[in-house]
């Protein structure tokens, strides 16, 4: 199109100088007078970076920007701002399109908790809260051995990692419930963000430790007691098995292991006759109060998106349109995060998806009047 040299044409070439100089903003860098002009015509000088924002004049009646085969990308956010209420005639073939592919939030109070908002993502949100249902885990193992001939006693040896290789009855949906017991060795119960309990014993046919009486915990020092006495029975009958018993120290038949460095569980069962076989079903609970953060992000853009950043969420890709990943930390109060959400891809006519519309204003861009042959970015990411 041929520009007549004409007093009601407002022709104006667009360098980043001028652009990074007047914010931006068209009619500013038309100048006072240009910019009164009733047609508005604009043409790329050179590749932009950043935006550029038409406000509207009544004065306008027509309204072009020529790309001339430059480029108008914006890195953080839409390249358009088109307020005018006169179409603004987008005419060239080079690419206008918003970068932006990335949107990050972090929350560096470790006390955190709550739901906050991700800045250009449809309002898509990270929700942190206290993990306070489902908290305890109860599992069994089954023991079975044989008196010593000779003997009048079993001792039973139970670390965490035994009871977390048995059986899971309660709580298995509760974060870490498969290695809960678990200490800091293969010796130690976990003693970290909750109490480990023995609560008694059954038969190995009891589906429940219905009506234990014992609440031993596990997380005493050495040589702690536990308020615990010599000769307490769990569910064994007194005339069968009297001697079962626990305390902190080597004491007969009955004792808990105090060795520092080997925090097992001992059980002495004694009373027994030579040769005689013993099967029990032994019962342990992990309780806590709620001290797990629950962490759940919600995408609420219209595709999906790629979470990255390994505090919480890593490499997890998120469907879009409410589409949501949850991560529970295990034995922890840390509300922190640093979470980044990407998106990629193109829209069905090639459009490249970004986290910024093409065009951000009020107005209306027109590709069809000057024959637009650029690529521009895609709308299709976002409402």
């Amino acid at each position: 199109m041929s520009i007549p040299l004409v007093s009601n044409v407002g022709f104006t070439e667009i360098t980043q100088s001028l652009v990074d100089s007047n914010s931006g903003v068209l009619n500013d860098i038309a100048g006072t007078t240009k910019s009164k002009l009733p047609l508005q015509y604009f043409k790329l000088n050179e590749n932009i970076s950043g935006n550029l924002t038409m406000n509207n004049d009544s004065a306008h009646k027509k309204i072009i920007l020529d790309t001339d085969g430059k480029t108008l990308f914006n890195t953080n956010g839409s390249p358009l701002t088109q307020n005018s209420s006169i179409n603004l005639e987008l005419k060239g073939s080079g690419d206008v399109q918003s970068k932006l592919k990335t949107s990050t939030l972090a929350q560096t109070d470790s006390s955190h908790t709550g739901t906050t908002t991700f800045t250009n993502s449809d309002s898509s949100t990270i929700a942190v809260t206290n993990e306070d249902t489902d908290i305890s885990v109860e599992k069994y193992i089954d023991r079975t051995f044989t008196v010593p001939q000779g003997g009048s006693q079993i001792t039973i040896n139970v670390r965490g990692t035994d009871v977390d290789a048995g059986t899971t009855t309660l709580g298995g949906s509760t974060s870490g419930a498969s290695t809960i017991f678990r200490g800091p060795s293969s010796y130690y119960f976990n003693f970290s963000g909750g109490t480990s309990f023995f609560i008694g014993d059954t038969s190995q046919s009891s589906s429940s430790p219905s009506s234990f009486n014992y609440r031993l915990n596990l997380n005493f020092a050495a040589n702690d007691v536990s308020s615990l006495g010599m000769h307490e029975n769990a569910n064994i009958s007194a005339g069968q098995y009297p001697n079962l018993g626990f305390s902190g120290q080597s004491s007969g038949h009955n004792r808990y292991s105090g060795i520092q460095n080997e925090r097992d569980h001992t059980l002495v069962f004694g009373g027994l006759s030579s040769g005689q076989t013993l099967s029990r079903r032994l019962w342990y609970r992990f309780e806590r109060a709620g001290n797990d953060r629950k962490f759940v992000f919600t995408n609420n853009l219209n595709i999906e998106c790629v979470l990255s950043g390994a505090d919480p969420f890593d490499g997890a890709t998120v469907a879009g349109n409410g589409g949501t990943e949850t991560v529970t930390t295990s034995n922890s109060t840390d509300g922190t995060y640093n979470i980044t959400m990407t998106v990629s891809g193109n829209d069905g006519s090639s459009h490249p998806y970004a986290l910024a519309k093409f065009n951000n204003g009020t107005g209306t861009v027109d590709l069809t009047t000057q024959g637009y042959t650029g690529t521009r970015s895609s709308d299709g990411a976002i409402d």
